[in-house]
């Protein structure tokens, strides 16, 4: 299996001091296309090696070093006492603090220099206002209920997709759910979709779950059983039922192609 890259984040002031605008939900600030940001990648890989740079001045927590051109940048990564509760693993965990250029022709302006001088105060050195706050972890979880609604219905069409050239019940494994759809054509010749999960029990993701399913209004949906499906739910399942127009379904084909 192919290891997921560990993302190096940048706080709200790294992206500040980069100048960079922000991208929408669906693009996570880890892969903004800027040179800082993309050498940052490296810092997880080259610390499991030892060969990352740390920053002996910062010594309230271990920070490393970033070069790239005359950029520089500040990369720390967090603990799970530093983490909120509830994000996947290894998210949230390796962050850009700041970043600056590099002042060759004057130390006292150098960046790292500068950093130093910001977070110390006498002899106590303090870190803090280089890591993430309260911005930062909306962001990422933000950035979390997008990428999860991406792949819910990425997965909700190529369910019905599936069941739609198979005839048969589809039926895949999502966040510790099992989610199934089923395309049946009736004896009046007209086509219903069954959506059915189990392991769901807040509606609120049931309808998410639905929504999914392009052309298809909510109020076109109703529970089973009914008399269009006539299914009889199993102990834990839910099961929500629809006519299944043939535009929707070529639109549905068309998307799992895609």
């Amino acid at each position: 299996m192919t290891q997921v890259p560990i993302g190096v984040r940048p706080t709200k002031r790294c992206l500040a001091d980069l100048g960079l605008s922000l991208p929408d939900l669906g693009h996570p600030l880890e892969e903004i296309g800027n040179p800082v940001v993309a050498a940052a990648q490296a810092v997880p890989e080259l610390r499991d090696a030892g060969g990352a740079s740390r920053i002996l001045a910062l010594r309230d927590r271990v920070w490393f070093k970033v070069k790239t051109g005359d950029q520089r940048a500040v990369v720390t990564r967090l603990y799970d006492d530093g983490l909120p509760e509830g994000l996947p693993r290894d998210v949230g965990r390796w962050w850009i603090g700041a970043a600056g250029h590099r002042r060759a022709d004057s130390p006292q302006r150098d960046f790292y220099e500068s950093i130093k001088r910001e977070c110390t105060d006498g002899k106590t050195v303090s870190t803090a206002r280089l890591l993430p706050g309260d911005w930062d972890w909306k962001r990422v979880t933000a950035e979390q209920a997008v990428a999860w609604r991406r792949e819910m219905k990425r997965m909700v069409i190529d369910l019905v997709s599936l069941s739609l050239t198979t005839g048969n019940l589809a039926v895949a494994e999502f966040r510790h759910h099992r989610v199934k759809a089923l395309v049946r054509v009736g004896e009046d010749h007209e086509a219903y979709l069954a959506i059915i999960a189990e392991g769901v029990p807040d509606p609120a993701i049931f309808a998410l779950l639905l929504d999914c399913v392009p052309g298809v209004a909510p109020d076109d949906w109703q529970p089973e059983p009914s008399p269009l499906a006539e299914m009889q739910p199993a102990p834990g399942e839910i099961i929500w039922s629809t006519l299944l127009r043939s535009e929707v379904a070529s639109a549905i084909l068309e998307l799992s192609r895609s």
